[in-house]
């Protein structure tokens, strides 16, 4: 993996780790079930899309953050800049 691959990777697990807190705020409030109506004459009731979809996210997030730290070791997975990724790694020449 390139170091500009492994930037991408870091600045991916920064916008999920922020969507994932944005979103978890909302679970209190987000029913389990909701009522639908497609306007063709079908309406009911039907699973949450909110629910599937933070899901996935946090399942996304969570293998990103497992290839994350394989890169980076477990010493120290805080990354606070660029630059401080930047240090973790030694570009061959």
């Amino acid at each position: 993996m390139t170091n500009t691959d492994k930037k991408i990777l870091i600045e991916q697990l920064k916008h999920m780790a922020y969507r994932l807190l944005e979103e978890g705020k909302k679970i209190d409030t987000e029913p389990l079930i909701i009522d639908y109506d497609n306007g063709g004459g079908q309406s009911g009731v039907r699973e949450n899309p909110f629910y599937p979809a933070y899901e996935k996210l946090i399942t996304t997030y969570t293998k990103t953050l497992t290839v994350a730290k394989d890169l980076i070791g477990e010493e120290n997975t805080e990354i606070k800049s660029l630059d401080s990724l930047r240090a973790k790694f030694k570009v061959a020449k």
